[in-house]
């Protein structure tokens, strides 16, 4: 497989960049269909399933940029799956706070990584790439704070009015 170059003749770290990306958003989608499997709840399960289509669709784009720009995809995607975005998996026995805190962890460390990404590329289709999978993990991350926060603020307000399907029968 060639080696993308810069202008210098020097190697351009984007493939580097790119190959580790598919990796962890292939893994982050495992991860999302497994804390699913192990939810009893529709609606919670629901949620993780949407999530794990959606870092798949990630990786998609991140493949496509790859074969655009390579004619192929990396023989292995694992090649790249050290440290870069490390998703935490959670205890066996933890909680579901727990694994939304963790979650939401790891997606501002994608977020993070991708900012980095951006910055670091030479190649404009991929700064503009990792900038529209910066805008999706950052979508993630506030959905799961929001999701966080519904489930560990006691003191949602409303008014008692507001309350449907209160009628006297």
């Amino acid at each position: 497989m060639q080696k993308k170059k810069n202008v210098e003749g020097k190697e351009d770290i984007t493939l580097s960049i790119v190959e580790t990306a598919m990796a962890e958003e292939l893994k982050a989608s495992a991860l999302y269909k497994k804390i699913s499997a192990q939810l009893e709840d529709k609606a919670a399960k629901l949620k993780f399933d949407i999530m794990s289509e959606a870092e798949q669709k990630h990786y998609e784009r991140l493949k496509k940029w790859y074969e655009d720009s390579f004619g192929g995809i990396p023989k292995d995607i694992k090649l790249k799956t050290f440290k870069a975005v490390k998703i935490e998996r959670p205890e066996k026995e933890a909680n579901y706070e727990d694994v939304i805190k963790r979650i939401i962890e790891t997606e501002e460390k994608a977020c993070k990584f991708y900012e980095n990404a951006a910055k670091r590329t030479k190649d404009e289709g991929a700064k503009k790439l990792f900038e529209t999978l910066i805008k999706m993990e950052s979508a993630h991350v506030k959905q799961f704070k929001d999701e966080f926060r519904i489930i560990t603020e006691p003191s949602l307000r409303f008014a008692d009015e507001e309350i449907p399907w209160m009628l006297e029968v």
